[in-house]
């Protein structure tokens, strides 16, 4: 899906998708796949890991040829590699208008990919539910961010925040590397079944979260960013 935000009276364009994991055949992939990815791809170990990558790469190709709107012939002059932070790169000899970011998460049963224009930073995540709500987390919960799902009355849980932080990592290019608590999390609002969360050291981005039956999605954006319809 194509959304657009605007910023300081600028406007970006972005493209999000979720792909449900046996949905994904591979039936293209000799057409979509280039000679750098497939060195790629024969360096993963083990069955699991090999298919996850491989759906992964898929997906991330699919939603560029969408979101460019380009065919089987143009999407193998454009390269979806991993940085040295081990993080999705679009690399293209394609002359682009906008520079391509893309983050890509996936759960045992959906993946999910968003493009980007780089001057636009976003990332994505995606988290399953549990009925035990990952009680490991609370240790790395600050007295704040107890206190606001506490008062939330159920809205928010520490899989929620966890996701949200996911999703801000991938922006930072860190991963969840620092200590969470750097993340922390210092309030929150609720609208149109949305819940918004805002970091008290990363002010100027703000996580969006939605609940799609047993996943969590966040997405984190520029604070000052504006869906619109364009």
């Amino acid at each position: 899906m194509i959304e657009y935000f605007m910023n300081r009276s600028n406007i970006y364009k972005s493209f999000i998708k979720f792909y449900e994991s046996t949905s994904v055949n591979l039936e293209y992939a000799d057409e979509i796949f280039n000679e750098q990815e497939w060195k790629y791809l024969n360096l993963q170990k083990g069955i699991k890991r090999i298919i996850e990558a491989k759906k992964s790469l898929y997906c991330g190709k699919l939603a560029i040829m969408e979101f460019l709107d380009i065919g089987l012939s143009e999407i193998k002059n454009i390269s979806l590699l991993k940085g040295v932070f081990g993080q999705p790169v679009i690399v293209t000899n394609l002359y682009l208008s906008i520079n391509l970011g893309i983050s890509i998460t996936h759960t045992d049963k959906t993946f999910g990919i968003l493009i980007f224009d780089q001057l636009h930073p976003m990332g994505i995540d995606i988290e399953t539910k549990t009925k035990t709500d990952s009680e490991f987390l609370e240790t790395y919960l600050t007295e704040c961010e107890k206190k606001l799902i506490k008062e939330s009355n159920g809205v928010l849980s520490k899989e929620i925040f966890f996701s949200a932080k996911e999703s801000l990592s991938k922006i930072l290019k860190t991963g969840l590397t620092s200590p969470l608590q750097i993340y922390e999390i210092s309030k929150f609002d609720i609208k149109n079944n949305s819940i918004s969360l805002f970091y008290e050291n990363f002010t100027q981005y703000k996580s969006t979260v939605e609940l799609v039956k047993d996943e969590i999605r966040s997405v984190t954006f520029p604070v000052n960013s504006k869906k619109i319809n364009y």
